[in-house]
């Protein structure tokens, strides 16, 4: 069934507006790989068939009823099989709009637990809300109030049908990260200098230096390099993307000073790069070339 009335939804200047917080839904039929929204977090749900996925360097297999989060900033492609299909819940807080329970709460628990990356079995009326988005999904339902409303509504059943121990583990990559983390990497481009990420997140930059330095043990200078090197080896190994798209997306002014930076850190122009990719070098190795250059 249709939306009833289509134009007055349509008008609503809250109608398929960018928001902080949303579902997408994404199946074969539409694409063979999706990459996310990787300024926010997600939790990925698989609802049909299975998904795979690969996230920074480690490969997963996602299967009908299961769930598996995603932190805001990581690199993650996923590859569906003929009939598979995801439901994508990004947002930027983790609230769980109960009194009894927050992320500062678990953050306590984060010695206490292992990480554990695999999926996690959906539960309780998580099935019923999943079955409920597909509905209003299909029919073009993006009110961003409606979404919002939606990822309260799944926190609330991540507290109901899962102890704390089981979210601890489930979100642990993020328990213990500071604002001043959160906002580093959601102000995070390709290439950015330590003057830009510093303007971004409001610091001066003498007291982003220090800052950056207590939270993250290393110098602003050598993590934005590792984090770009990161970013070009994920990018430059989907095929589909020509250099100069790749070098877009990666906010470089033009395809030659893309392929300088490339020249420099990897000692390789990009197509090179990615034939050596195609020959079997892995990208752990070539990131590890890449630190030989500093």
């Amino acid at each position: 069934m249709a939306l009833f009335d289509p134009p007055e939804h349509l008008s609503c200047h809250h109608y398929a507006t960018h928001a902080n917080s949303g579902w997408l839904r994404v199946d074969a039929a539409d694409q063979s790989t999706y990459r996310g929204i990787t300024e926010f977090h997600a939790i990925l749900f698989c609802t049909r068939g299975s998904v795979r996925l690969a996230i920074a360097d480690e490969l997963w297999e996602l299967h009908e009823g299961q769930m598996k989060f995603i932190p805001r900033g990581t690199s993650m492609t996923a590859i569906f099989s003929g009939d598979g299909e995801l439901l994508d819940a990004y947002f930027d807080v983790v609230d769980f709009i109960c009194d009894k329970i927050s992320l500062q709460q678990l953050q306590q628990l984060r010695q206490e637990v292992a990480y554990a990356p695999e999926p996690l079995e959906v539960r309780g009326a998580i099935h019923s809300l999943l079955g409920t988005l597909a509905i209003y999904l299909n029919d073009q339902a993006l009110c961003a109030y409606l979404h919002e409303l939606k990822i309260k509504e799944l926190f609330w059943n991540l507290r109901a049908y899962y102890s704390r121990e089981e979210l601890a583990a489930f979100l642990w990559p993020i328990l213990g990260e500071s604002k001043f983390h959160n906002d580093v990497i959601s102000a995070f481009t390709c290439n950015a200098r330590v003057s830009e990420l510093a303007e971004r997140v409001y610091m001066s930059t003498s007291a982003f230096y220090k800052r950056f330095r207590e939270e993250f043990g290393t110098s602003p200078e050598q993590w934005i390099r590792m984090q770009s090197n990161k970013q070009i080896l994920f990018l430059i190994q989907d095929y589909d993307l020509s250099i100069g798209e790749i070098a877009s997306q990666l906010s470089f002014n033009s395809q030659s000073t893309f392929s300088r930076y490339c020249s420099k850190n990897f000692g390789l122009s990009p197509s090179n790069l990615r034939r050596t990719l195609q020959e079997g070098t892995s990208s752990e190795e070539l990131l590890l070339r890449s630190s030989d250059n500093d």
